[in-house]
């Protein structure tokens, strides 16, 4: 005997980076299932491939979720996160700078928040003559190499560098270890043009403002990223 099939309402909203309009349906049980199991690891990788899936299962419209921004992957999950469990979230927020252990309990409306900082077309004019085409890290990027270390990060900045041009061509075909070498050919202006925009990325960001009820201390704190709201 085949069960009836409820239906599932459609939503749309926009990607920050490029500013196509998407449709997406709320996860279901099963895919909230794989978020949970990917948490109760704690491992970041786990949750990031998580995220990932439940995106492509949800969005209807045609869109390549690996290629697309950290900052987007965060908010189209908080977009689809609301409409699937609700829009309201509570969190227990501490004093940033304090002697009061107070937590104070917070809530925040999910459709409030929002991508904060300048989205560009990823052009930068090293020299008069000479300019890069970067591109915004998604998550394999974040994943693929270790930002921590000098070489990791030298080679993330490569794999976003989409092209180089000048005023006679466009040069597109190069390996990362070739851009890694032509990156460590700059001079410390023109690297530091191409350094500003991975220091200024979009974020998901979001500030609170409180007044404690046990001290009395008016405080503020700026959230960021996914792990802030609820993860």
């Amino acid at each position: 005997m085949t069960l009836p099939s409820l239906g599932t309402p459609e939503f749309h909203t926009t990607i920050p980076s490029t500013g196509q309009e998407i449709a997406y349906r709320p996860f279901l049980v099963k895919e909230e299932k794989i978020l949970l199991m990917a948490m109760e690891g704690e491992d970041d990788r786990e949750i990031q491939h998580a995220i990932l899936t439940i995106l492509e299962d949800c969005i209807i419209t045609d869109v390549d979720v690996n290629k697309l921004a950290v900052f987007d992957i965060e908010y189209l999950f908080l977009k689809l996160r609301g409409k699937s469990v609700g829009e309201m979230i509570d969190l227990k927020i501490s004093h940033t700078e304090s002697d009061c252990d107070h937590k104070t309990e917070i809530r925040i409306n999910l459709d409030d928040i929002n991508v904060q900082g300048d989205i560009t077309d990823g052009k930068v004019q090293l020299t008069d003559d000479i300019g890069a085409k970067l591109r915004y890290p998604t998550i394999a990027d974040a994943t693929r190499y270790d930002s921590g270390s000098p070489e990791g990060m030298f080679k993330m900045i490569a794999s976003c560098v989409e092209f180089i041009y000048d005023q006679n061509n466009v040069y597109q075909d190069f390996t990362v270890d070739e851009m890694v070498e032509w990156l460590g050919g700059l001079n410390q202006s023109a690297f530091q043009k191409v350094t500003s925009f991975f220091e200024n990325l979009p974020k998901l960001t979001h500030d609170i403002k409180w007044t404690c009820k046990k001290c009395g201390e008016n405080d503020s704190v700026k959230l960021e990223g996914l792990n802030s709201f609820f993860m």
